[in-house]
């Protein structure tokens, strides 16, 4: 696969930051995680400075152009974000769909398939579910 921009890493990083602050609540899992993939982008400590100043809409422009290959590992790391604090939330997961059609991502993340994992946000309601599978 090839490599990403120091441009895209940064977009990459704004997208999974969009999805932890999607439920209003962050844990330290999540920031692990994204210091776990900043780390393996080789970006320098202050990443978090570039990741603020660059507008979602504009990493959706970045991520747009990019090969099926690495949309799909986008895709990836986002599903692993919404189920790493082992909660998947609605807003979370509208998010990720979001993106995936902005982006002609191939979504591959479904939650019949985290059966263990609770749900939070608007999934009390079925008909809200089977809307956003």
């Amino acid at each position: 696969m090839e490599e990403l921009t120091h441009d895209a890493k940064i977009a990459v990083l704004r997208i999974l930051n969009d999805i932890v602050n999607a439920d209003n609540i962050i844990k330290d899992v999540e920031l692990k995680y994204m210091n776990e993939i900043a780390r393996s982008f080789e970006l320098a400590d202050n990443y978090m400075d570039e990741v603020n100043n660059l507008v979602t809409l504009q990493a959706l422009a970045i991520v747009r152009t990019l090969s099926a290959d690495l949309k799909k590992k986008i895709a990836q790391m986002m599903g692993k974000m919404i189920v790493i604090d082992e909660d998947i939330n609605y807003n979370e997961v509208k998010l990720y769909n979001a993106v995936c059609e902005s982006c002609n991502i191939e979504k591959d993340f479904n939650i019949e398939d985290y059966p263990d994992l609770s749900l939070s946000g608007q999934f009390v309601n079925p008909e809200d579910l089977m809307n956003i599978i």
